[in-house]
């Protein structure tokens, strides 16, 4: 501002401009006529008047335009709050709608399983692969869970606790080389055993082991667990037969099974945390 009123442009346009007024206000007076002299002067202001007007048209326009960005920017600041107010509202809407599904599925699971205490819990965290073999959920001892406990989804076994904390659990699945389930086929009644090696837990599959040579099971047999083994209860649903081999000592057979359990995408489980006695 200082600079302004110390530029000599500035200063000559200032007092062109108060002359020009003091004129205008002289030949707006109300007369009949004017004398010679005031005519010709009249004559030499006159473009002048027409230039001032011109330049104080264009500086309302010019300071008329940045009172009109600034509008603009308080108008985007408002549209960008009410975005994240609707964002906000977006993410919470998701959220409930993932609490309301996760409690319909314990609800179904409750009414399917109702001598079954179960606590719902989230994946946080997985080992490396695509296959979920083991992972750690966001429930613990202080949730009343323990080492051994099942855990299921609504489709089917996923496998128990390996390890846990107060806030924390580890979860080895029934495609972990660690895994061991009792198993039985539905159709047949067939007892055997449900492994995994590091091969079929890289596809995401399992192996029940030593059928009888003799038994009658066939592809796409349901295979559930058969209570057996102490950590399992009876007829929770483990999956199909996917196919059938038959055993190097050739006194027996194994059939690979597809788990029912998605182990690519698991992010809800249910731990079983109370299982009445067979």
């Amino acid at each position: 501002m200082k600079e302004l009123f110390t530029n000599k442009y500035f200063i000559l346009m200032l007092i062109v401009t108060i002359v020009l007024l003091t004129f205008t206000a002289i030949f707006t007076v109300d007369r009949q006529s004017m004398t010679f002299g005031e005519d010709l002067i009249g004559s030499v202001i006159t473009p002048f008047q027409a230039l001032l007007t011109s330049t104080i048209g264009s500086a309302e326009n010019f300071f008329g335009y940045f009172s009109d960005i600034n509008k603009l920017r308080l108008e985007n600041a408002a549209q960008t709050d009410q975005i994240n107010s609707l964002q906000n509202t977006i993410r919470q809407l998701e959220y409930d709608r993932i609490e309301n599904e996760k409690l319909r599925e314990m609800l179904s699971l409750k009414e399917q399983k109702l001598e079954y205490s179960m606590t719902a819990a989230e994946v946080i965290a997985k080992d490396a692969g695509d296959w979920y073999h083991s992972f750690i959920i966001d429930k613990g001892l202080d949730d009343g869970l323990s080492i051994r406990c099942p855990v299921i989804t609504t489709a089917g076994l996923v496998g128990h606790i390996y390890e846990i904390g107060a806030n924390w659990a580890k979860i080895v699945t029934i495609i972990d080389t660690l895994s061991s389930v009792g198993a039985m086929v539905t159709r047949t009644g067939d007892v055997a055993v449900v492994e995994s090696d590091v091969e079929l837990r890289m596809q995401g599959l399992c192996e029940m082991m030593h059928v009888g040579k003799s038994s009658s099971i066939m592809q796409g047999d349901i295979v559930e667990t058969s209570g057996l083994g102490g950590i399992y209860p009876k007829r929770i649903l483990i999956g199909k037969i996917k196919e059938i081999r038959p055993e190097s000592t050739g006194v027996s057979q194994y059939a690979i099974i597809e788990p029912a359990a998605n182990f690519e995408r698991i992010s809800t489980v249910f731990v079983l945390t109370e299982v009445p006695e067979e």
